[in-house]
């Protein structure tokens, strides 16, 4: 089963932050430095973070197989068997660790004996129940 991520404000905080130093660099550097190329750059790096953030956005994703748990981001992917899983639980305050999550507030999964990641599928409810219920049956 197939879970689509879930999608908030975070990366559009990060583009808009990205976007307004940048802007402000290359205003500085137009205006005061009389550089027309930081114009070029400021377009190419813009251009660059907007495509990567559009392809973290559609390459998250998470699957329930029958033996693991599947979290894709981009090119890195996590399996974690079922048994390995320690816990599962809704996301405390601030969260430091391996994140696969398109979202600010997500699911942290325990797993192994000190491994733990943030993950943020679309319908949270349901996506517990399932591995829960999937974990249950494996151990």
């Amino acid at each position: 089963m197939r879970y689509e991520t879930k999608r908030d404000y975070t990366f559009l905080v990060i583009f808009l932050f990205v976007f307004l130093i940048y802007s402000c660099v290359s205003i500085y550097s137009v205006y005061y430095k009389q550089d027309k190329s930081s114009v070029w750059a400021f377009i190419v790096v813009l251009s660059l973070i907007t495509l990567f953030l559009v392809l973290i956005y559609k390459t998250t994703f998470f699957i329930l197989e029958e033996n693991e748990l599947i979290c894709k981001s981009l090119f890195i992917t996590r399996k974690i068997p079922y048994q390995n899983i320690r816990r599962v639980e809704k996301q405390k305050g601030l969260y430091a660790g391996l994140k696969m999550s398109t979202a600010w507030k997500g699911i942290v999964v325990h797993y192994n004996k000190y491994d733990d990641l943030l993950i943020s599928p679309e319908r949270e409810e349901v996506f517990i129940k399932e591995l829960e219920l999937r974990i249950r049956s494996k151990n």
